[in-house]
Order: C-alpha cells, then sequence, then structure tokens
C-alpha cells in the first residue's frame, strides 16, 4: 500500500513539477515577447517624433493634459479652446496617472512610450493566459499575431489615445472568461469581473463593453442558465416544480455578472448624462450625435443594414474577420465587441467606419481571446454531434483537436505576417523620410519652434503644434475665440490647409485674433510672426 501511495505521490509531484515549468516558460516568453513588441513599436514612435509626424492634435490635446496633471492643475486643454477643460470632452479618469509620469519625462513622446508599454504588457498577459490552454509555441503564435494585428499597428500609427489603457484591464478579463470554460468557473468569473471593473475609466463608452463582458460572465457562471430554470423549470409527472429563485442570488447562479453589467451602464449613463455635461463649457455632451438612438429604435431592420453599408464597414467587418481566421465569431466572447462596433457603424461621421485610426485597437483583444476560446472548445471535442458516428466520431474528434492547434494559431499569425506590407510597420525602414525636400521642410520646422521664446504663448498649425507644448502655452490656429497670442506659426505647405494655404500669413493672422503682428522669422514655407 505504501508503495502504491509513493507512485502517486510521485506522479502527483511530477505533474506538479511539470505545471511549475510550462508557467515559467510561458511567463519568460510572454515577458520577453512583450518587451521587443514595446520596443519595436517604441522604435516605429521615435522615427515617427524625430521627423515631426503629426497625424492630428490628439497628442497635442493629451501633452497639455498630462502637463497639467503634473502641476495638479485641472486639465485646461488650450488647443481645444480658450479655457477649455478636458474633463467635459472624454471620461477618462484613469489618465491621472500621467500625470507624475510626465513630471519626470516632459515631453510628448513620454506619452507615446506609454502606449507602447501597455501594448507590450497586453501581449505578455495574453500569452501568459494563452498557456494554461494550449501549448506555449500556440500561445507565442496568437500572441504574435495580435502584437502585429491592424489594430495595434494603425493605433500606434496615430499616436497617443487614451483607449491603450483598456488592453492590459480587456485581455486579462477576456482571458479569465475562457479559463471559466476549463477549470474553476466561479473563480475565474470572479477575476475576470475584478478586471473589467477599472474599463469604465478609460472612457465613456468602455461601459457598454463591461457590460457585455458582464453578460458573458453570466453565461459562464451559469447564472443565465439559473435563470432559465428559475423561469421555465423542468417538470415532472405528477409534481408541481418549484422555482429556483434562491439560485439567482448564491452558489452556482454566482451574480457578479450581473452586478459587472450594472456597473457599466451606470458608468455610462453618469459620465454622458452628469459628468461630462458638468464640466462642458456648453454644459453638454459634446459626442451626442455619435449615434441617434431614437432613430435606431425605430427601425432597426435599417440599423442592422447600417452595421454593413456603406462598403466601408463590409471592409471593416472582413478585416476583423480575417484577423481572428474567421472562427472568432463562434465564441461567445465575440458579442464583448459589438458596443463598439455598434456607436462605430451606426454613426454618421464616416471616420469611424474604416480600419484606420484607433477605433479598432480595442477589439483586437477581442478577437484573440474569442478565438483562443474556440481553440479551447475544439481542442476540448465538447461538441454532442461529435459522439455520433461511431467509427467516425474518434476521426473527427481527432480532426477537430488539430484545427484547435496548431492550425488555428499558426493561420493567424500567418494572417498578421502577410497583412504587414499594408500596415504601418511597413513604414519602419524611414526611407520616406530621407529625401532632401523632407530633411528641409523638417530643419525649417525646427528652426520656427525654436524661435519662439519658452514661456510666450502661441498659435499654429498641426506642423509645430505638438512640439511647442513642453515650454509654451499652446493653441490650435484653427480654433474660434481664442485670444490674440504673442505668437504665430504658419506653415504653407501644412496638409491641414487642404487645397487652399495661407497666401499672407502676417495678415492672416492680424485679421483672425484682429491684432497687429510682424513676421520675426521665415524658414521655408515657416512663418513666425510676433504680436506688435
Amino acid at each position: 500500500m505504501s508503495t502504491r501511495h509513493a507512485s502517486v505521490r510521485s506522479e502527483i509531484d511530477s505533474s506538479r513539477n511539470s505545471l511549475a515549468r510550462t508557467r515559467t516558460a510561458a511567463e519568460l516568453s510572454g515577458g520577453v515577447l512583450g518587451a521587443v513588441v514595446a520596443g519595436l513599436y517604441t522604435l516605429f514612435s521615435w522615427m515617427q517624433w524625430r521627423n515631426w509626424v503629426t497625424p492630428s492634435w490628439d497628442l497635442g490635446i493629451f501633452t497639455q493634459m498630462a502637463k497639467a496633471y503634473a502641476a495638479f492643475e485641472q486639465p485646461i486643454v488650450s488647443i481645444k479652446g480658450h479655457g477649455f477643460n478636458l474633463w467635459g470632452d472624454h471620461f477618462h479618469p484613469i489618465l491621472l496617472v500621467l500625470g507624475p509620469i510626465y513630471k519626470l519625462f516632459p515631453s510628448p513622446f513620454t506619452l507615446l512610450v506609454v502606449q507602447n508599454l501597455l501594448i507590450g504588457l497586453s501581449v505578455y498577459l495574453l500569452i501568459r493566459y494563452s498557456a494554461r490552454l494550449i501549448p506555449l509555441l500556440g500561445a507565442i503564435c496568437v500572441g504574435l499575431a495580435y502584437a502585429l494585428s491592424f489594430g495595434i499597428q494603425e493605433a500606434v500609427a496615430v499616436q497617443f489615445h487614451e483607449v491603450a489603457f483598456a488592453l492590459p484591464f480587456l485581455v486579462a478579463s477576456l482571458s479569465h472568461l475562457v479559463l471559466a470554460r476549463t477549470e474553476l468557473p466561479q473563480l475565474h468569473v470572479k477575476k475576470a469581473v475584478l478586471w473589467a471593473l477599472p474599463l469604465v475609466f478609460v472612457k465613456e463608452d468602455m461601459g457598454l463593453t463591461v457590460a457585455a463582458l458582464g453578460l458573458v460572465a453570466m453565461m459562464r457562471s451559469g447564472w443565465l442558465a439559473s435563470v432559465k430554470d428559475a423561469v421555465f423549470p423542468v417538470t415532472h409527472e405528477g409534481q408541481k416544480p418549484p422555482r429556483q429563485w434562491r439560485s439567482l442570488v448564491s452558489g452556482k447562479g454566482s451574480t457578479s455578472g450581473v452586478v459587472l453589467a450594472a456597473w457599466g451602464v451606470f458608468w455610462t449613463l453618469a459620465s454622458v448624462a452628469v459628468i461630462l455635461p458638468a464640466f462642458n463649457v456648453g454644459g453638454v455632451f459634446d459626442y451626442s450625435n455619435k449615434i441617434d438612438a431614437k432613430a435606431v429604435l425605430a427601425d432597426p431592420l435599417q440599423s442592422a443594414g447600417l452595421m454593413f453599408f456603406p462598403w466601408e464597414k463590409s471592409l471593416t467587418w472582413l478585416a476583423l474577420l480575417l484577423t481572428g481566421v474567421f472562427v472568432w465569431i463562434f465564441s461567445p466572447l465575440a458579442l464583448v465587441a459589438l458596443p463598439t462596433l455598434a456607436w462605430r457603424f451606426l454613426s454618421p461621421n464616416e471616420g469611424y467606419w474604416g480600419t484606420g485610426w484607433h477605433y479598432s485597437l480595442v477589439l483586437m483583444p477581442v478577437v484573440f481571446c474569442a478565438l483562443l476560446d474556440v481553440i479551447v472548445s475544439l481542442r476540448g471535442t465538447r461538441y454532442p454531434w461529435m459522439r455520433r458516428g461511431g467509427e467516425h466520431a474518434a476521426h473527427r474528434a481527432k480532426l477537430l483537436k488539430l484545427m484547435g492547434y496548431p492550425v488555428l494559431p499558426i493561420a493567424t499569425l500567418v494572417v498578421a505576417l502577410l497583412s504587414i506590407p499594408s500596415l504601418p510597420l511597413s513604414d519602419l525602414t524611414g526611407t520616406q523620410y530621407e529625401s532632401p525636400s523632407y530633411q528641409q521642410s523638417l530643419t525649417n520646422k525646427q528652426n520656427a519652434a525654436n524661435t519662439v521664446p519658452a514661456g510666450a504663448s502661441v498659435a499654429s498649425d498641426l506642423s509645430v503644434l505638438t512640439y511647442l507644448i513642453p515650454e509654451h502655452e499652446v493653441y490650435w490656429i484653427g480654433g474660434k475665440n481664442d485670444p490674440a497670442p504673442d505668437y504665430v506659426v504658419i506653415d504653407q505647405q501644412n496638409s491641414a490647409w487642404g487645397s487652399t494655404p495661407v497666401e499672407y500669413p502676417v495678415q492672416y493672422a492680424g485679421e483672425l485674433y484682429a491684432s497687429t503682428y510682424e513676421e520675426v522669422a521665415h524658414f521655408g514655407s515657416v512663418y513666425v510672426m510676433k504680436r506688435i
């Protein structure tokens, strides 16, 4: 008997040691790959930064916000308008953490590094959790495909946005919902809920994503099944079945998913109806026209069509489907993508419909965790039809296991690698910045920015706007009702002017601000003017 116990004990110890080695390997692999990804994207960001690439004013806006937080002040962002409080624009209290970081490293580039580190952290978490469900090589394939996905690359290319903070929380929460399929469902559902709670502080619409996470948590915990049993109890011959209402608040019917859904809806409503209008200069939520809720509810059939047309939306759907090799939509976790897709595709703003910008960033954790969920279900061979067919059932099960691993992890990585030539990382060589004309334009911008003395107020177009922020009070030259700044910088060749560049910069500045300006420097197409 003692020999048998010793043998069992030895097998248990061996299993524990093997599990420990696997987790250590996953931690190491995830950490290394996460660091490499963060470094790769930081290199990309540095190339943009040193070549004065400015896709929009967003980095400037968030830099002014971080600068205010570093000084323990409210985020008055003059780029958006004189006295504009960013607390009345979008709901992102999580960005308060940027204050001390910017205090140590006062540069807009700091925000780009923070975003890239958040991406690297989410890669690490995805590999770490994936390795608990599939072989490590498959986990690395999934993590690398996620890191190279179009949503990540496009977001890095358009520089910093608050939604980057959602990535680690989404990956962790969704991964625990996948783990709930295989082991200790109640424990993992509770962990998923805890990881999801802070998402409401990333942006006002993330509350709806949190509500969707709550719905999936209800499914994974068995709470929805308990509701079904309570409302439609199974009847027994000659007996009236009891309604199991108590199970909805205890035991298997854990209410954590319900609480999470309510938490998400509450913060979305509170932010758009109370908090944002309270700080907004107009007393309203500026993005209420993002979607017409009444029209959506009045004609649901037309709204369903608007989810796919015009065709640009269908192309975005196709990109998302390809990214997760199509099968990810068969996971319940795919429901978490619906709130983001709904406000984007039901909005009249065409800028939300495509694959560009940062709008698909928060969808990438959903796609890859849903894919992981499908892989796990295929490897578990839990489909009822697989048990039918006698001798053919085992063959079907083997094929599905192969589909789960290694086919799907490798396929999604192949898709990511093949997509690189059409995505921002293809510009990493930097050859587009090497032409003499570009270098001369770069020198002109640098000289113009250096001409404006520290501490002065300055209005600028996008050409030098972000680079002036650390040492100046900066306004966007397209703003309305701004006070006359000390200096005005205009680049006649900046793309923001479109087909109608400013022909007489000094006269334009004087008319725009109802003041008198004189030219103090002129570098190529870039003019620097001082108020007199």
